[in-house]
């Protein structure tokens, strides 16, 4: 491994490509982009580029709307958005970079004064990487232009509400001095949670399962603006970091019973439930799961059997 330069280190990743390469920012900035296509050999054929996009982040002006365009100019090139992006990953097929630098003139030293960064080389054969890269262009939305213009009038909302907001990378200091809890989620219709995250459904909806989606949102807490495959991403990508449901999923892999869970869940939350609540925290993940996972997830045996699969035919 060795520690380079993040511009230099950038351009040449690029010009020694011969097929493709991959760009994961969570801000990206038109002309610094444009620099970098430049540099990408005719020879490649496949440019992914992936962001957050973000309304709050093209507000404070950490990355642009324009990016879509740029990509979409390159050979093969078509850009990707992840709410939850944080990595910065630069890969030409046979060499990766993996850091701190952002797709930024100040990120990657060229303004001054230049952020402090650091980026690290790694082969393509490092354990996992190739993996963790799969794993993020397959959760990732397409950019359209009509998800540009969405963002865009988001952008403009919130400009003309000049209410204070936070930004991204902002923690709230009151999460640090609170015992941190195990969220599970609750509300019992998760096809439900869209509406209510628009801010309707108070007069569709059964008054505990709508005040149980707004506890949901709550410990969620996405962003404001997002399309409904966005919103859907988002949690989906909570719900991949949660250690609890990373367990379950690997029981699944070879079906997991409703007994199973229960002694499972018993285990992991403890009191945490109330007494014989284990049997409802369990039936909500399960329609988590299969809803916001259907290629992964299915029910089966009466609804009592959770079963994971890498692709499961539709019935």
């Amino acid at each position: 491994m060795a520690v380079v330069l993040p511009g230099d280190g950038v351009l040449e990743l690029v010009r020694t490509a011969t097929d493709r390469v991959v760009i994961a920012a969570p801000y990206i900035k038109s002309p610094t982009l444009r620099r970098i296509l430049d540099a990408v050999p005719e020879t490649v054929s496949e440019c992914i580029c992936v962001t957050r996009w973000l309304p709050e982040d093209i507000l404070t002006g950490v990355c642009d709307l324009e990016i879509l365009e740029n990509i979409a100019g390159a050979r093969g090139g078509h850009l990707l958005v992840h709410p939850h992006l944080h990595a910065k990953y630069y890969s030409n097929g046979r060499d990766s970079l993996v850091g701190s630098a952002n797709l930024t003139a100040r990120g990657l030293g060229w303004h001054t004064p230049s952020n402090v960064e650091l980026l690290v080389s790694l082969p393509a054969e490092f354990a996992g990487l190739a993996e963790w890269e799969h794993a993020l262009l397959s959760s990732a939305v397409r950019a359209t232009e009509e998800l540009r213009d969405h963002i865009r009038r988001q952008v403009d909302a919130l400009r003309e509400n000049e209410s204070p907001h936070r930004l991204p990378e902002v923690e709230d200091d009151t999460a640090i001095e609170v015992e941190q809890t195990l969220w599970v989620p609750h509300c019992p219709t998760p096809d439900r949670l869209w509406q209510v995250y628009r801010g309707r459904g108070s007069d569709t909806m059964v008054s505990s399962a709508f005040e149980a989606a707004q506890e949901d949102l709550a410990a969620l807490s996405p962003p404001q603006g997002l399309t409904q495959d966005l919103f859907t991403a988002y949690v989906a990508g909570i719900m991949k970091q949660m250690p609890l449901l990373t367990e379950i999923d690997k029981l699944a892999a070879a079906g997991l019973t409703d007994t199973q869970a229960h002694e499972f869940l018993t285990d992991n939350l403890g009191d945490t439930v109330a007494e014989g609540g284990h049997a409802q925290v369990w039936r909500v993940v399960k329609l988590w799961l299969v809803h916001f996972f259907p290629g992964s997830y299915r029910l089966e045996t009466g609804q009592e059997v959770l079963v994971k699969g890498r692709e499961l035919p539709p019935r």
